[in-house]
């Protein structure tokens, strides 16, 4: 299939070569200064790309969106930090009849660390004595924080646990632990690809489930899957959807 890359940084070059390795062809792609507004999203810069694989930065996804789904190609989200915008650019895929799949984080790994994250915490509704926190590290260039990955697993976090009713990533000096708020806890260092850990607190013994991310290569490989799995379908969509078909069952 044809593929063009929007967002040509560490994330978009390690995307671009896992999608050579399977045998698809790049017909564009753009770096953030070259593509101001979605400018350098045209029918003919596209090549007749069918899927746009987006890793540029939070402020160009709407126009990205914008531009792509007036032209029929569908999109491939890997950006996070533009929440703020999610009705809008749903609306605009809505609209055009393209498809968008988005997810903060495209690791098989991860999507699989997340079954048994709703799954062992769902568990902890029946022993009381047992708390959850969170903790997440990435690479010191990573501007969002927590990670849109941080924040879906805690959402999954309060959903499944019903002594929890919120979550935070800020501690006050001097104020009091609020036991049903998830403290979620983020470091930013070096060049880590990403760490997530849900521990589970008990009073004599601790559980800890980690999902630790070797290199970008993985994060590559699930956008490219994301994009082949796209290609011709029309709708908003997200990782759990492609999980479904590659191994069935539910995921959150």
């Amino acid at each position: 299939m044809k593929l063009a890359l929007l967002g040509y940084g560490r994330m978009g070059r390690a995307t671009e070569a896992v999608a050579v390795e399977r045998g698809h062809e790049i017909t564009l792609t753009l770096d953030v200064d070259s593509n101001e507004g979605g400018s350098g999203i045209t029918e003919e810069a596209l090549g007749g790309a069918s899927v746009a694989i987006d890793f540029s930065v939070p402020s160009a996804v709407l126009e990205n969106v914008r531009r792509a789904s007036q032209l029929g190609v569908g999109m491939v989200v890997g950006t996070t930090g533009w929440h703020d915008q999610r009705a809008e650019v749903e609306g605009l895929v809505r609209s055009a009849g393209t498809g968008l799949l988005h997810a903060p984080n495209f690791s098989i790994g991860m999507a699989l660390f997340t079954k048994i994250v709703r799954d062992a915490v769902r568990r902890l509704n029946g022993v009381e004595d047992y708390d959850v926190h969170l903790f997440e590290a990435h690479h010191r260039h990573k501007s969002d924080h927590p990670s849109g990955t941080a924040r879906r697993l805690a959402e999954l976090v309060v959903d499944q646990l019903g002594r929890k009713t919120g979550w935070s990533a800020n501690l006050e000096d001097g104020a009091p632990i609020d036991p049903g708020i998830l403290q979620v806890a983020v470091a930013r260092a070096g060049a880590i690809p990403g760490v997530h850990s849900i521990g589970i607190e008990g009073p004599d013994d601790r559980i800890e489930l980690r999902h630790e991310a070797r290199s970008r290569v993985g994060f590559a490989r699930g956008a490219v899957m994301a994009a082949e799995w796209l290609e011709g379908r029309s709708g908003l969509f997200g990782m759990s959807d492609l999980m479904d078909d590659l191994l069935g069952g539910d995921l959150p």
